[in-house]
């Protein structure tokens, strides 16, 4: 059977300036494992849990029982106690459209505590977004397991991907501004698809905005928030960063600048490297954001500037 024909690519998730900003109210999953895990020997592939932690829509956990995987199970471990009642997940293959509907979609889980109780049925909808599990009450736990009780038929493949999955508490999201929308000062398109702005903010470390002229010196993304928000943190993650030689073949830029709404700047220098970097601002209070790439590092094979994510914190 054929299955999703992507790399795997395992990025290091090292943020390079400052240790990880995860907000308060996200719950850090010290293990993660399934009870039925995908092996596609023909491509030497490994679709295991881990990779529903990456940010990344080209990796994901698919069940390895040659059926939709009812009853199938992932098993949680946190870093210690914890209070749960929050869970975000990305139930179904987010690599592209067509995949989506290929494969099966998530439907309904059911998630089970170390005391004997559990979420009864918690059901998602058919939508290709990340969608919210809200459990009936606060439970403190160590540790847990979401099984898959019901899905959606996918039109080709019967097997059930989850793309990503996090954890709150009852604060739930905190921090990371969401729900950016942007704009390009250009876009490069090709037969595969188009590289829009909108990537660089849809949650994926692996899509990309990629400018449309020249070298992506003077280019800019213009991102608009849906509210006025005072913003305290900066993340941006650099190139092409499914491999090495692509990293290196690829422009990437070295130094941005970041105007506000109020007209004031930041400028901020870049390490040369793919993960996500971090950066304090100075707080600032705005509701759009204009990125412009003021420096860039050649590519050694082509001129096109990557930009992988840009993310904000309050």
């Amino acid at each position: 059977m054929t299955r999703v024909s992507t790399l795997l690519i395992a990025l290091s998730w090292s943020l390079l300036l400052l240790p990880p900003p995860a907000s308060s109210a996200e719950l850090q999953v010290k293990e993660i494992s399934a009870s039925s895990v995908l092996r596609d020997k023909e491509k030497g592939i490994t679709y295991g849990a881990e990779h529903m932690l990456d940010q990344h829509s080209s990796t994901m956990w698919v069940e390895g029982e040659g059926s939709a995987g009812l009853g199938t199970y992932l098993s949680v471990k946190f870093d210690g106690e914890v209070e749960l009642k929050k869970i975000r997940i990305w139930g179904g293959c987010f690599l592209d459209e067509e995949f989506w509907g290929r494969h099966n979609r998530v439907k309904a889980v059911e998630v089970k505590f170390p005391d004997f109780t559990n979420s009864g049925r918690l059901e998602l909808k058919d939508k290709m977004e990340a969608q919210w599990l809200v459990l009936p009450e606060v439970k403190r736990v160590s540790s847990l397991k979401i099984y898959l009780r019901d899905f959606y038929k996918g039109s080709t493949w019967n097997d059930t991907p989850i793309t990503g999955i996090q954890f709150f508490d009852s604060k739930g999201p905190e921090g990371q501004v969401e729900s950016l929308s942007a704009s390009a000062s250009s876009v490069y398109t090709d037969d595969y698809g188009s590289y829009d702005a909108q990537k660089a903010v849809d949650g994926w470390l692996d899509t990309y905005w990629i400018e449309g002229a020249g070298s992506g010196v003077g280019e800019y993304l213009d991102l608009k928030l849906n509210n006025r928000r005072t913003l305290q943190r900066f993340g941006i993650s650099v190139g092409n960063g499914e491999t090495d030689s692509f990293f290196k073949g690829a422009n990437r830029p070295s130094s941005v600048t970041l105007r506000f709404s109020d007209g004031s700047t930041q400028s901020f220098k870049l390490s040369d490297k793919p993960d996500l970097q971090v950066f304090e601002m100075a707080s600032v209070t705005t509701s759009t954001v204009r990125l412009t790439i003021d420096k860039v590092v050649k590519g050694v094979s082509n001129d096109d500037l990557y930009v992988g994510e840009v993310r904000f914190w309050d």
